[in-house]
């Protein structure tokens, strides 16, 4: 009996032992348990924060991507305007390159014409007395023809110099 008991009393021992490593098992794993869940609260505040800054994040990629495509459109309205600018500058140049074709033109012809006027002005200017009955004169006419003719070269001059000829 005493040996039963022995038995008994080491199986109690034993058991007791086990209890108390179980117990510190289950302290440590407690203990573990905690700082896991620590660190997972840890990563799901992390994963939170993340999720945060990746929602952030794309809505500002989806802003910039609206204002790229915004620039984008303003970009090329602008080429528009500056091809339909620079036709319009070249289509002005033309129209001033001809413009000044024509001034010159105008100006020859108004020099032309003073030169025509000049000559009139000298041809009545130097016409004596002399020159005015000969003009009436009937029986050759000389001078009326001289004259006829004077005033039919000056009215050709005039006539060269008209717009369109």
């Amino acid at each position: 009996m005493q040996q039963s008991q022995r038995k008994v009393e080491q199986e109690r021992s034993r058991l007791e032992q086990e209890k108390n490593q179980l117990a510190e098992q289950k302290v440590a794993a407690e203990t573990e348990l905690g700082a896991v869940r620590k660190k997972v609260d840890g990563e799901v505040r992390r994963a939170a924060a993340l999720s945060r800054d990746v929602s952030a994040l794309r809505a500002e990629r989806e802003a910039t991507a609206a204002k790229l495509t915004e620039t984008e459109a303003e970009l090329r309205k602008t080429q528009e305007a500056q091809r339909a600018a620079e036709a319009e500058g070249k289509r002005l140049q033309a129209a001033l390159a001809t413009e000044k074709q024509q001034l010159q033109v105008c100006t020859e012809r108004g020099q032309e014409l003073r030169k025509v006027g000049q000559q009139v002005l000298d041809l009545y200017e130097k016409k004596s007395c002399l020159d005015s009955s000969l003009q009436r004169e009937p029986f050759t006419g000389l001078k009326r023809v001289e004259i006829e003719n004077a005033v039919e070269d000056m009215r050709e001059k005039l006539d060269s110099q008209r717009v369109g000829s």
